[in-house]
């Protein structure tokens, strides 16, 4: 089986999960282990069922004294004026209530204070009786004076009219009892009553962790009070629910590490495709016989078989080059051979129907023959060589020169159309040097005719330009020499 990023990724993955899945279970049962051990204690402190108990109570409280003042009973204890069949009816309805404590029922004339009012009500019971009859019946109709809880609810006739009032002022006994009951373990609780300043009713548990945090506070229904809860902080929360808690670093392990796979993966992928790339340009380049300074390779594993491939790579493009110069190159003026120009201008003749204009110009140096006559062969190939090298000197970078043969060279202008190849020639007829040294104290005079013409089209070979221009040379000759005659396609 190939191996592969993704393959070797993919099996570390599921490695790395089985570890986490191995070390979660491991850590459960150390967890739930633990779990059992604290369950062996007694349970915390409930505040919500304290609060739930505590409201319970107040409500039965309340509720009695709404019942007393809607009470047949009480509405006739009020409209009677015999004092000893008040005193009856007070008696029966007290004993209809025994758990309500204190109860005592006014009038609206004893409320308002047009008759006195028994020595027993407070102030602040007046105020409480007061608060009553602005029809507020809410919480503000108790009022925790400890140890007591005072209530009141108005009296109203078959019209809805106050015609007097139920106060009952009850003992915390009961109460008191069930909040002393209640177990409390690494916690601190206090009963509360806010009337601008804080009041404590009752208290129980640590008081010192007062000072180490804010409580939970829960209203108390159908009271005026609130509980404050001050518990021990908790120095973890795996052991609340150790499944739940697991689970999500579990699965928040698991999630985390896919990522960095995926991200290592994607990171690590992108590098190699970047190097094959890079390599494949190399490759690309040396069947191309050419090189580049240096291709970017991220990965050190691919950089030593890159520097190898890189300089196996340079020998084998110089060598083939030195090959195909050799092939390509005239040994003796140092200018592309007659292979060359064929091969250059089938190339041409192939990017004429593309609509762009190429020309092409042939050069006859005037009196070669004249010169072996005259001062030998060797003579004659030092001519050869000073005027193809006068040839690439002055011609553009684009053009493509060759020699054809003996004192033949023929010049390719690639984009260029006719009149502009002929301004070309006449720049480089005023370029060439004039003399030209044979021997260390032997100047030749120099001289050539050419043949202009443009490969067209409309041409059935790609020689009908070459003829054109040779015919062109031809004409040259025999006007005189040293000029350049031109044959447009017809």
């Amino acid at each position: 089986m190939q191996s592969s990023l993704a393959r070797y990724t993919f099996a570390a993955l599921l490695a790395i999960l089985a570890l986490v899945c191995i070390s979660g279970i491991v850590l459960y049962r150390i967890a739930q282990n633990h779990e059992q051990v604290l369950g062996q204690r007694t349970p915390a402190y409930a505040g919500q069922l304290l609060a739930s108990q505590v409201s319970a109570i107040a409500g039965d409280w309340s509720r009695a004294t709404q019942a007393i003042a809607q009470s047949p009973l009480t509405l006739r204890l009020l409209q009677t004026r015999d004092e000893t069949e008040r005193r009856d009816q007070l008696a029966g309805i007290i004993s209809l209530h025994p758990n309500l404590g204190e109860i005592h029922i006014l009038n609206s004339d004893q409320a308002s204070g047009q008759k006195p009012i028994s020595s027993i009500l407070s102030a602040r019971q007046l105020h409480l009786i007061e608060t009553a009859r602005s029809g507020k019946n809410d919480a503000a109709n108790l009022r925790a004076d400890s140890p007591l809880l005072t209530l009141t609810e108005p009296v109203r006739d078959a019209s809805g009219q106050i015609i007097g009032y139920v106060f009952a002022a009850r003992h915390l006994n009961e109460i008191r009892q069930l909040f002393e009951q209640t177990p409390l373990i690494d916690g601190y609780a206090e009963l509360q009553q806010v009337n601008g300043v804080t009041d404590v009713v009752l208290k129980r548990g640590n008081e010192r962790l007062k000072i180490q945090g804010v409580p939970e506070t829960i209203l108390l229904k159908n009271t005026p009070w609130r509980l404050a809860i001050w518990t021990t902080p908790t120095t973890g929360s795996l052991t609340s629910n150790p499944l739940r808690s697991f689970l999500s670093i579990g699965i928040g392990l698991i999630l985390l590490i896919i990522a960095i796979f995926a991200v290592t993966y994607k990171l690590s992928n992108r590098a190699l495709q970047r190097d094959l790339s890079a390599l494949a340009k190399l490759f690309s380049d040396i069947s191309h016989d050419r090189m580049r300074k240096q291709y970017p390779i991220a990965l050190k594993e691919l950089k030593n078989g890159y520097q190898l491939m890189y300089q196996l790579g340079k020998l084998m493009v110089g060598k083939h080059l030195r090959t195909l110069n050799s092939a390509e190159t005239d040994h003796l003026s140092q200018v592309n051979n007659r292979r060359s120009f064929e091969a250059k201008q089938r190339d041409v003749f192939a990017r004429v129907h593309e609509g762009w204009a190429h020309s092409l110009l042939i050069l006859d140096i005037d009196n070669f023959k004249q010169v072996n006559d005259t001062y030998g062969h060797e003579a004659g190939d030092q001519l050869i060589v000073q005027f193809g090298k006068a040839l690439k000197d002055n011609l553009r970078g684009s053009d493509f020169v060759a020699r054809l043969g003996g004192d033949e060279f023929c010049v390719i202008f690639p984009n260029t159309p006719l009149a502009k190849a002929n301004e070309l020639a006449q720049r480089l007829r005023e370029k060439l040097p004039q003399q030209i040294a044979l021997k260390p104290d032997v100047m030749h005079t120099v001289s050539w005719s050419g043949g202009l013409s443009e490969y067209s089209r409309h041409d059935q070979s790609e020689n009908a330009a070459l003829a054109r221009a040779d015919q062109a040379l031809l004409d040259a000759k025999r006007t005189g020499r040293n000029r350049t005659d031109i044959k447009a396609a017809a």
